[in-house]
């Protein structure tokens, strides 16, 4: 069954990168303007009710974009936050948006910037993709497969 959920995301992958005009590699999205790459995410607990999800975006134009929104079918609400720790104390915010300055790579990571899956319909299980959609000012959306791995990331 595991073989049949990775050739499924594989195909999907291919399907989603043809239908919006774009060139894919090994865990990377092109568009005409980004580049995404390294999406993961990791798995979840039988009772556990949210995740995040962390990638690296290129911004490839000569132009700032900004994601200004994340979607997702496995979640009941999708969101963009930061983590920073304040007097001690580790804080997680909500972000409306994130500029992605011209020529620069912005890394979302444990930690930092990331994106949050709150009232997950599953459990997010090891070795399965799922697709999510993130939404940008100028690029429009893009979608992408997100790889769940172990809690530490890729291997």
């Amino acid at each position: 069954m595991k073989a049949f959920f990775k050739v499924f995301a594989a195909l999907l992958l291919a399907f989603t990168t043809v239908s919006i005009s774009t060139l894919a590699h090994e865990n990377e999205v092109h568009n005409q303007t980004l580049t995404i790459s390294n999406a993961w995410a990791p798995h979840t607990g039988k009772r556990t009710m949210s995740a995040a999800v962390y990638l690296t975006l290129h911004n490839d134009a000569t132009t700032v974009d900004t994601l200004i929104d994340v979607k997702s079918d496995i979640a009941r609400m999708t969101t963009l936050h930061h983590s920073y720790e304040k007097n001690t104390v580790m804080r997680m915010d909500h972000v409306d948006r994130l500029d992605l300055p011209a020529q620069e790579i912005i890394t979302l990571s444990p930690g930092g910037y990331h994106i949050m899956l709150m009232s997950l319909d599953a459990p997010l299980k090891r070795g399965e993709y799922f697709p999510l959609t993130l939404v940008f000012e100028k690029a429009g959306p893009v979608q992408i497969m997100v790889e769940i791995t172990g809690i530490g990331g890729p291997e």
